[in-house]
């Protein structure tokens, strides 16, 4: 998505919120980079295979912390952010989608649907955290998650230390080692690190139990049917991998929590009017769109979800007609200070968990790196040293990872006010034609098709909305709602208004249409000759008059002002095109 700029839209430049992070992510790359160029350097004339791909690995894994902090270095959020909350319609286009019948349930019912936990393991999460239930869908996934890694992880620790300590033998504890190794890399480890759920079923969950009080006589049974091989322990590396995951993922589960806020508003403000107009109902949804488009934010076009533009048929008498309009304001920010230190997202209840996590993985790789350079330094010198130490910086690392990354997310938060407005308009329409005049002896006559709306169903739904989303592009939803009555009823009143105050009769009104009247009463009296009532002529008169005076209260208009007669028998003052007196009916001679 590009970055839409404009001088005028300010608020929309929001500080950076991985300022904290940045500054952890460039101290590690930085140790890591100094580590792999020290390692290399030390070696530049041995070339040890060994020393080399340590310092290599490094190297990568510097690079690799400094790009991620770099993408990061410079926050932009300009106008086109964040994300609809359903698919906009240009101006021109008329239709809907599934996401704004949705928005539209939402306004309607003034409730806001989440979904409820499904597994055994969740239901314990929600008991413990009710108030999970109406968070934001990405934290409650986000924790679920870690809850589930959580217990995964603690019970297969709990079935190791059973297993390899309580229960287990110098004979068995090797094999049982590497057995839960295993089991932790591949199906603890791999998951969470790849931001899903430990494959951790019921039936996993009883083997484990199972194993812990069991695995130690059936490894010695199992042991004695196998050759024999070097036996190697991974006891070390088994517990560190289990105890660095565990409080990576409490981390996780605490920083998320803390996102948790209180069960939020969900109210609306709803009008229903009934209406009962002379103008097409088209004609009101434009002036809805010019009113809506007065009130924009900032001057930044609303967000058009829906509309329906009410079809009249000109070739039936009556018929049915429905029409709305489904628009959004431009998100705003709301007040949300990024901390810019350390010390300062630790005094934050929202930042403090996720500076400690953040804290936490970049001590991870701190340790890591000192264990693989102590690896290089140690592995000519034989014994279970250099393994240990080249499984533990392999797994701080793989950690350390899992925890900037999981930090991330949460970060990234930001939460937007915006309004929503939904008009809906329903009804049955009638044609007709109108006309206005005296038929029998006025010359001056007019008519037109008009369509009138009988008692038109009027509906307008308007509410403030907090929404919240995860990264700049990332999916936007709604998180609270708030009755807005006072500009709801204004806007059912001013198109109320607008419908009611049209005119639905056609009268002539330019100096044209009093040159006209004036031709068209000449030619009539040169056909009748002098058998022109008196009533007629008096007629023309009073409209020409009507004109003269309504063109003449125009700013600027210039309308020629003809000479009055005066009637000689009478003396009453007549228009200049009066051929008889209006006051006695004496013919007027010149």
């Amino acid at each position: 998505m590009s970055y839409d700029y404009s001088s005028a839209n300010a608020t929309l430049e929001l500080p950076n919120p991985y300022r904290v992070q940045n500054k952890l992510l460039f101290a590690c790359a930085a140790l890591m980079g100094a580590a792999a160029l020290f390692t290399l350097f030390e070696h530049r004339q041995s070339l040890d295979p060994i020393a080399v791909a340590v310092g290599l690995g490094l190297l990568f894994a510097s690079v690799v912390t400094a790009a991620t902090g770099a993408k990061r270095l410079r926050f932009f959020f300009g106008r086109g952010r964040p994300a609809s909350l359903a698919p906009e319609l240009p101006n021109a286009m008329v239709g809907t989608s599934d996401q704004a019948s949705t928005i539209k349930r939402i306004l309607r019912d003034g409730a806001l649907t989440y979904p409820e936990p499904a597994r055994a393991i969740e239901g314990v999460l929600y008991h413990w955290v009710p108030r999970l239930i109406t968070a934001p869908l990405a934290i409650q996934e986000q924790a679920k998650v870690a809850f589930y890694n959580l217990c995964a992880m603690l019970v297969t620790a709990v079935s190791f230390a059973l297993a390899w300590g309580l229960f287990g033998t110098e004979a068995s504890r090797p094999l049982m080692s590497m057995a839960y190794f295993a089991f932790g890399v591949f199906f603890l480890l791999r998951p969470v690190v790849s931001a899903g759920t430990a494959r951790l079923t019921t039936a996993s969950l009883v083997a484990l139990l199972a194993v812990a009080i069991l695995g130690p006589a059936l490894v010695g049974l199992i042991s004695r049917a196998l050759p024999q091989v070097p036996q190697i322990s991974l006891a070390p590396q088994t517990t560190m991998l289990l105890a660095s995951g565990l409080v990576a993922v409490a981390l996780v589960l605490a920083a998320t929590l803390e996102q948790v806020q209180p069960p939020p508003p969900t109210q609306t403000s709803a009008r229903q009017s009934r209406v009962s107009l002379n103008v097409p109902p088209s004609l009101l949804l434009d002036e809805l769109e010019r009113h809506l488009q007065e009130q924009w934010v900032e001057r930044i076009p609303n967000r058009r979800y829906s509309r329906i533009s009410p079809v009249i048929d000109p070739q039936l008498h009556a018929g049915p007609f429905a029409g709305e309009l489904l628009e959004e304001t431009q998100p705003m920010p709301m007040a949300h200070t990024a901390p810019a230190t350390i010390v300062q997202a630790l005094q934050s209840r929202r930042h403090r968990f996720l500076t400690l996590l953040d804290l936490y993985a970049a001590l991870l790789m701190v340790v890591a790196v000192g264990c693989a350079l102590a690896f290089v330094r140690s592995v000519g010198g034989g014994g279970d040293l250099p393994l240990r130490l080249l499984g533990a910086a392999s797994i701080f690392l793989v950690v350390a990872a899992f925890g900037f990354r999981a930090s991330s997310r949460l970060w990234g938060r930001f939460d937007f006010a915006s309004v929503l407005t939904w008009v809906e308009m329903e009804g049955t329409y009638q044609t007709a034609s109108i006309g206005t005049g005296n038929t029998l002896t006025g010359k001056v006559q007019s008519s037109n098709q008009i369509v009138r709306t009988e008692s038109m169903t009027l509906r307008v739904w308007r509410a403030r909305i907090e929404s919240v989303v995860f990264g700049k592009d990332s999916a936007r939803q709604i998180t609270a709602m708030f009755s807005t009555d006072a500009e709801a009823q204004a806007l059912s009143d001013h198109l109320i208004d607008f419908g009611q105050s049209r005119a639905s009769l056609v009268a002539p009104g330019s100096t044209e249409d009093l040159n006209r009247i004036h031709a068209l009463a000449n030619a009539e009296r040169a056909l009748q000759g002098s058998i022109a009532s008196p009533a007629q002529d008096r007629l023309a008169g009073d409209v020409a008059a009507a004109l003269e005076q309504r063109d003449g209260d125009l700013p600027g208009a210039q309308v020629p002002q003809a000479k009055a007669r005066f009637c000689p028998a009478c003396g009453h003052r007549n228009p200049a095109h009066a051929r008889f007196c209006m006051d006695c009916g004496a013919k007027i001679e010149g």
